[in-house]
């Protein structure tokens, strides 16, 4: 049997992840046990130390809180699943931090593209199946629905790829920042540029267009703005060409429909849930304002706030709004645990990039302030495929820049 004890498994373990990770939560969380396993079979005087990361005490400090506030609030009850989630976003941190101060081959954001990549390409030929082959479509989705295995893959009219539109649009934002901040790099550093960054872009916008998700459109623009005010000559044909892909949008897509006993086809119906969903979590927090009703509870008390059933829903679990969602649930202290948590991340992204301006802290700090204007009509940052790409950025981030200072 190979031995595992060696640079090379982690790195194929991490490609292996950066692979995975845009098509499957299953298939990434089995890679990041493959990254343990090779973690664990090294020495621990082999393992580097993150004890200075500028990330463990606000992580530590939100993760604390959600547990009080559980305990407190809900004696666990309900809260198990959302806690779960925290502690796993912990461990993931540093198994990341850990991974990739051993491992920091460039080799896994090739593998990450090409993931995202397909993930976009099979977002749009769900789109055009539906758009330009109706009858196929329909025979197709029949056919594919009533198989496990392929079932998430269906002709719609949003691009999903693998999981829900809301989350693809999410991950579309994400690489489509990350692969206009190479380009970016590169142009600063006067290396040539690859073909692959423009069939990848162009694939990828092209998904998060045909997503339908405006918070994703919105985060992106937000995003844009950020590679732009930080160097705008570098960017300028990219910031143009997305601008007004995702504009035209609001304009030539499709009336995205739901249904709820009748038909919800309009923005206008969209936002009034959204609207409901607001105002049910603000008033939740007025009643329980300083530890909210506990992690997982929003669904549990949405019905004593609003008439059940709602928007075809016999409850809601999510507010729609991280922040109202934080304030309902965690109350102000685990708000300001939050955004504290943010924060540290785009202050120590900024710093990063003001130092070194390099590709991870340019594509970390575009995503992560895109992910915060983001989670004003989504709750992202609770949602695993989410989360688990955006930890493992900012340790991968954070353990390149220890490598170079240490190298200084």
């Amino acid at each position: 049997m190979p031995k595992i004890q060696s640079k090379n498994w982690l790195l194929a373990a991490l490609c292996f992840w950066a692979f995975l990770q845009p098509l499957s939560i299953a298939g990434a969380n089995i890679a990041i046990a493959l990254i343990l396993l090779g973690l664990l079979s090294l020495r621990v005087n082999r393992l580097p130390s993150f004890k200075d990361s500028a990330l463990q005490k606000p992580l530590w400090i939100y993760i604390i809180v959600g547990i009080i506030s559980s305990a407190v609030m809900a004696g666990f009850k309900n809260g198990r699943g959302p806690l779960g989630r925290d502690l796993q976003l912990l461990a993931d941190f540093y198994i990341f931090s850990l991974a990739f101060g051993i491992a920091n081959g460039f080799e896994t954001f090739y593998f990450w593209m090409i993931g995202f990549s397909i993930a976009a390409f099979l977002g749009l030929a769900e789109f055009g199946l539906w758009k330009f082959f109706p009858i196929a479509a329909s025979h197709f989705n029949e056919k594919i629905l009533s198989s496990h295995f392929w079932s998430a893959f269906y002709a719609t009219n949003r691009a999903h790829g693998t999981i829900h539109p809301v989350t693809f649009g999410e991950l579309m934002a994400m690489s489509g920042l990350g692969i206009l901040s190479w380009r970016m790099t590169r142009r600063r550093q006067g290396e040539k540029e690859k073909p692959w960054t423009m069939v990848s872009g162009i694939l990828i916008l092209s998904a998060l267009a045909l997503s339908g998700t405006r918070g994703a459109w919105m985060g992106f623009a937000v995003g844009l703005l950020v590679l732009a005010a930080l160097d705008f000559r570098r960017v300028v044909f990219e910031f143009f060409t997305s601008l007004i892909l995702i504009v035209s949008q609001f304009f030539l897509s499709p009336r995205f429909s739901q249904v709820s006993g009748g038909a919800l086809s309009d923005r206008e119906s969209s936002f009034k849930i959204h609207l409901a969903l607001w105002k049910s979590a603000w008033k939740m927090f007025l009643d329980h304002p300083i530890l909210g009703v506990g992690p997982g509870r929003f669904g549990v008390f949405f019905g004593r706030y609003h008439s059940l059933p709602f928007g075809g829903q016999s409850t809601w679990g999510n507010a729609h709004d991280l922040y109202l969602q934080s304030l309902a649930e965690r109350g102000i202290i685990g708000f300001c645990a939050l955004g504290f948590l943010l924060g540290s991340m785009v202050f120590q992204s900024f710093k990063i990039y003001r130092k070194e301006h390099s590709f991870l802290s340019l594509w970390f700090l575009s995503w992560i302030v895109s992910l915060i204007f983001m989670s004003l009509t989504e709750s992202a940052f609770q949602v695993a495929m989410i989360w688990m790409p955006t930890i493992a950025l900012y340790a991968w981030m954070e353990s390149r820049n220890r490598i170079n200072e240490r190298k200084q």
